[in-house]
């Protein structure tokens, strides 16, 4: 089933790089997101992510999702990552982690992807249940 829920990053916590950090470009960030529609509720990531001079980048993150679809409420953990060209365009996609649901998500399995929505961004989820 699909379900779409807009989202608000409501927390932005930028990991400190060390002097040694062979890859200090590449930044971490711990990111929290609220989330309205189908499902309602909050989430928080752990994110990999890197811009180039010219605004194009890439990222990856581990994201656990806790809410509330329809009756079913619990946390499940998604793993994304997505590209953007220099205007800000590219695709994000991701996987339900197998075995991370819990309550209510106990058994989900499926896929996201992040859209552009009437309300700025969206998750689109397409879940299945056991």
């Amino acid at each position: 089933m699909q379900f779409r829920s807009s989202f608000t990053i409501t927390g932005w916590e930028p990991a400190e790089a060390d002097k040694t950090d062979e890859i200090a470009d590449i930044a971490r960030a711990r990111i929290r997101k609220s989330f309205t529609g189908d499902l309602e509720g909050t989430s928080v990531a752990n994110a990999i992510l890197y811009q180039t001079p010219v605004q194009s980048g890439g990222y990856a993150a581990l994201e656990r999702i806790t809410g509330k679809i329809d009756d079913r409420e619990g946390t499940f953990v998604v793993q994304h990552s997505g590209i953007r060209d220099a205007a800000g365009e590219g695709p994000a996609y991701g996987d339900v982690v197998p075995g991370s649901g819990t309550g209510g998500f106990g058994g989900v399995a499926g896929t996201m992807r992040i859209e552009e929505s009437p309300d700025g961004k969206s998750f689109l989820f397409d879940l299945t249940f056991e």
